[in-house]
C-alpha cells in the first residue's frame, strides 16, 4: 500500500490541501485560458504548463533536498522550517492587507473606464520563451514551500517525501494542465467552457487570489507560531 507509515499519512492531508491551493491560483489558470488564444497554437500554451510544472517541482526539490540534507538535528530542522512558514505566512498578510486597502480605494474613486492591459492586448502574439518565463514566474510558490515543509516537519523516509513531492507537484499542477488538456483533446466541446472559465476569472481574479493568499498566509502563520 501507499501509506506505509503514521509520518507520510500525517502530512498527506497538508500537502493535498496545499496542492489544490496551488492549482487553485485564479491568476495562473486565466493566463493559460487566454494563452490558448496565440496565434502560434497550443505549443504556447503547453510551454506555459512545462515551465509551471517545472518550477514547482524545481522548487520542491532544493528545498527537500537542502533541509533533508542539512547535518543538523530534526529539531532544529523543524524550528528553522517553522520560522520560514512564520516569516512566509506574515508576508503574505502583508501583501493581503495591501491588495484590500488598494481594492477599496480603488472603489471610493471616481469610476473612469479602464484601458485594457497592455499584456493582454499582446498575449495572441507572444513568444513559446514568452511563454515559457511566464510559467515560472505564475507558479504559486508560497504553497510550494508551505508543502516543503509540511513534508520536512513530518520527518519521512526519503522515497516517502518523493512520493509527497510527486502528490504535491500532481495537484498542483492539475488546472493548467487541465485546461490545456481539454483544448488539445476536446476543442470543440471545451470551447464554450473554457470561455465561460475566463470570462469569470477575468473579472473575479483578484478577489479569489486575495482570497487563497489570506487562508495560506493564516495557516502558514499558526502553523509557525505553533512549531516555535
Amino acid at each position: 500500500m501507499l501509506l506505509v507509515g503514521s509520518s507520510l499519512s500525517s502530512a498527506l492531508p497538508g500537502v493535498v490541501l496545499l496542492g489544490i491551493a496551488c492549482a487553485a491560483n485564479p491568476w495562473g489558470i486565466m493566463i493559460a485560458v487566454l494563452l490558448l488564444n496565440a496565434r502560434r497554437g497550443l505549443r504556447i500554451v503547453w510551454a506555459y504548463v512545462v515551465a509551471w510544472v517545472g518550477a514547482i517541482s524545481v522548487v520542491m526539490a532544493v528545498l527537500l533536498l537542502g533541509f533533508g540534507a542539512s547535518p543538523a538535528s530534526s529539531k532544529t530542522t523543524s524550528s528553522a522550517v517553522s520560522v520560514a512558514d512564520l516569516v512566509i505566512g506574515l508576508v503574505l498578510l502583508a501583501f493581503v492587507a495591501r491588495r484590500i486597502r488598494r481594492s477599496r480605494l480603488e472603489t471610493k474613486a471616481p469610476v473612469a473606464e479602464k484601458a485594457q492591459p497592455g499584456w493582454l492586448r499582446k498575449i495572441e502574439e507572444i513568444s513559446i520563451v514568452g511563454a515559457f518565463m511566464i510559467g515560472i514566474y505564475s507558479a504559486t510558490y508560497p504553497a510550494v514551500v508551505a508543502a516543503a515543509g509540511e513534508i520536512l516537519k513530518a520527518d519521512v523516509s526519503s522515497s516517502d517525501e518523493v512520493v509527497l513531492a510527486i502528490i504535491f507537484v500532481i495537484l498542483g499542477s492539475s488546472s493548467v494542465v487541465g485546461v490545456a488538456a481539454l483544448r488539445t483533446f476536446a476543442k470543440s466541446s471545451s470551447g464554450p467552457l473554457l470561455e465561460r472559465m475566463r470570462t469569470w476569472l477575468t473579472v473575479n481574479n483578484a478577489a479569489v487570489l486575495t482570497t487563497i493568499l489570506l487562508i495560506i498566509g493564516l495557516a502558514l502563520t499558526a502553523r509557525g507560531i505553533q512549531g516555535l
